[in-house]
């Protein structure tokens, strides 16, 4: 979104800037969409034969998916919830690599999109701006947008599930984390944090512990439970 100096005569300068703009705000309202596709609730729906919205938690994500219908269809929910954070920031990287030539606009357009595709899937468009809680889309926007910072957030997310085996601590664990992770990631490899980045997903992080907040009453209370599958597969 780089805004240039426009001299009168610049006319065709301009079109094509506004144009840009507008392709810009359609490529996000598609990824918002994509984002909105409730994965967790068709497989449900045609696999399980079920309204995952009515059963277990009540969330179209993986974790309940699994609780009340078995490991796979728990996996293929990740996998897909997944796939489509990544998409989105395939897709932007494509799209931007030829109209950005500003590194650090072309980072905050891919950013711009991951928490796009992001708030996609929390506030779904065909379940009323209803939606799950995004983590494992995040995870996939991490993967593409920077590696290792989506590593890093894993084995946190990882390492506290092994001891505890809750997931909801997990992610809320990793959500504290993660914003920070974007100033010191770059920092340790001598190069400058993009403060934008941080901000965004300091406020992306907030969101998703804000949709976390039924979560965290039952475990201040003790009362959340564990991932475990209630059907064999």
């Amino acid at each position: 979104m780089r805004l240039q100096p426009v001299e009168k005569h610049q006319t065709g300068k301009l079109f094509s800037l506004i144009h840009l703009d507008m392709f810009q705000i359609a490529f996000f309202i598609f990824i918002f969409l994509l984002g909105s596709i409730p994965f967790g609730l068709l497989i449900s729906r045609y696999w399980l034969k079920i309204d995952i919205r009515q059963q277990g938690s009540g969330n179209i994500g993986m974790t309940n998916v699994m609780r009340v219908g078995g490991k796979l269809p728990g996996i293929m929910t990740f996998v897909l919830d997944f796939g489509k954070g990544s998409l989105a920031v395939l897709l932007a990287q494509t799209v931007f690599s030829m109209s950005e030539t500003v590194p650090e606009t072309r980072l905050l357009l891919l950013s711009i999109t991951g928490v796009v595709v992001v708030c996609g899937h929390v506030f779904s468009v065909f379940l009323r701006f209803k939606g799950g809680k995004g983590i494992s889309t995040l995870f996939g926007v991490l993967a593409v947008l920077n590696f290792s910072i989506g590593l890093i957030a894993a084995l946190v997310w990882a390492g506290m599930f092994l001891w505890r085996r809750i997931s909801s601590l997990s992610a809320i664990t990793m959500l504290m984390i993660l914003p920070w992770l974007f100033l010191l990631v770059p920092w340790l490899a001598n190069e400058t944090p993009v403060l934008t980045m941080f901000f965004l997903f300091l406020l992306l992080s907030s969101l998703l512990i804000f949709k976390h907040r039924g979560n965290i009453q039952r475990l201040l209370k003790g009362q959340e439970g564990q991932l475990s599958s209630n059907k064999k597969d």
